[in-house]
């Protein structure tokens, strides 16, 4: 199991190479040197000892570095063994992800180690893998920190043989050790200058921007201020015209209501000169109505196509008021309405030559609509009346004697079916 997360962590590293962009400047090449700690996994009583290693780097592509280095470790456990170590290996650094000043990597790759205090000892193959991290402290100086494991091809690393216990990463005979080193490192050639450059054009670039956009606001300031002016302009001009035109509108309508108080002024006077010699004329009139009324007091009767004058309908002076006695004819336009619920009538009002054409014609009006009121008010359903207003345009007698005029001035029913 240990050997799996060991083998998925490394492809895991590798494979996140392709959606790295870098944002931490790394030189392409530098050299360093790192002192630390070793600790053997060898025996259960191991014991930290210094460890010490030169190295020179190389950047490939962007996240993907190469280092050559060269160290030496020294390790043991009393009692057991003390291992004295020279190593040399290279390893691939890759960048998993980058932070603006940080970048933290992974590690792998293959080494060789002899160890120095047994005699003749052979050169030793190990697998170096572990966690590390580099960040800029100047110009040109980096400081690298990293941690990880050196696991041994072989169980001769430390000059004896395991007995009881076996890797922890292999289940096998094979002897290893943990490190930990801080160290420094120096770049080679101009990489800050040039990113030191690069900077400075993405400034002058950014510098460019930031003035042509003060530029671009100014002006469309400039026009924004032109316009307010040019609309404030029109504005006051279009409300000086409003205020003019709305003056001579109010002039022109004084004038107007002064012409139709002298008219109406006028009508009244005329209407109240007339209104007296009606007056004597209805009396007269009255009494004759009177009896030619006795001698027609019969039940009214619809018939389909046929106008029916209601005789007896008479309207205080000037006025669409009924009087008393109307409603004695009315009872009778009643009972025939009653009697007749399929028929629907048209009420039509006429006046005498007496007073202006407008005049007569809306007076007739009102008078057609308040015999419906009040049929309406006795139960007469309104949608089986209709009211029309002829006022003096269609006379039955001459307008030139008073009882003439009162003929004229009459209520009619159309039988519309």
């Amino acid at each position: 199991m240990k050997r799996f997360i060991l083998c998925t962590l490394l492809v895991v590293a590798f494979g996140m190479y392709s959606h790295v962009q870098a944002q931490f400047k790394v030189a392409r090449e530098a050299w360093g040197v790192s002192l630390g700690g070793a600790l053997g996994d060898n025996a259960n009583s191991d014991k930290w000892g210094y460890q010490a290693r030169g190295f020179f780097q190389l950047e490939f592509v962007p996240a993907l570095l190469g280092q050559v280095g060269v160290g030496y470790s020294d390790f043991n456990a009393p009692g057991l063994y003390s291992a004295q170590l020279l190593t040399a290996d290279f390893r691939l650094m890759v960048v998993p992800f980058s932070l603006a000043n940080v970048n933290p990597y992974v590690y792998g790759g293959f080494g060789l180690s002899k160890t120095l205090n047994i005699t003749n000892s052979d050169w030793l193959s190990f697998i170096p893998f572990g966690l590390g991290a580099q960040t800029m402290i100047s110009s040109g100086l980096m400081l690298q920190v990293s941690g990880g494991y050196n696991l041994s091809l072989s169980d001769k690393l430390d000059g004896r043989t395991r007995t009881n216990d076996n890797n922890f990463l292999t289940n096998g005979k094979n002897d290893g050790f943990s490190v930990f080193s801080v160290g420094l490192a120096f770049t080679i050639g101009n990489g800050d200058e040039e990113a030191t450059e690069s900077q400075k054009t993405e400034l002058a670039e950014a510098e460019a921007r930031r003035v042509k956009q003060q530029a671009d606001a100014d002006a469309e300031a400039q026009r924004v201020r032109a316009a307010t002016d040019a609309e404030t302009q029109r504005v006051k001009a279009a409300a000086d015209a409003q205020r003019v035109k709305q003056q001579a509108d109010a002039d022109a309508e004084a004038q107007r209501v002064k012409a139709a108080t002298d008219a109406e002024a006028q009508r009244v006077k005329e209407a109240s000169d007339a209104e007296a010699r009606r007056v004597k004329d209805l009396a007269d009139a009255e009494a004759r109505r009177l009896a030619a009324q006795k001698s027609n007091d019969t039940v009214i009767v619809l018939v389909k196509g046929k106008t029916v004058i209601l005789k007896g309908v008479n309207f205080e002076f000037n006025k669409a008021t009924l009087t008393k006695y109307s409603e004695t004819i009315l009872w009778r336009a009643y009972n025939a309405m009653v009697a007749n619920p399929e028929v629907s009538v048209v009420i039509t009002g006429h006046t005498d030559n007496v007073g202006s054409q407008k005049y007569n014609q809306a007076l007739s009006l009102k008078r057609a609509q308040s015999v419906k009121n009040w049929l309406v008010e006795k139960g007469i359903a309104s949608k089986r009346m209709r009211t029309v207003g002829r006022g003096m345009n269609e006379p039955i007698a001459s307008n030139d004697t008073e009882e003439g005029r009162l003929q004229n001035r009459r209520m009619e029913f159309y039988v519309e079916k």
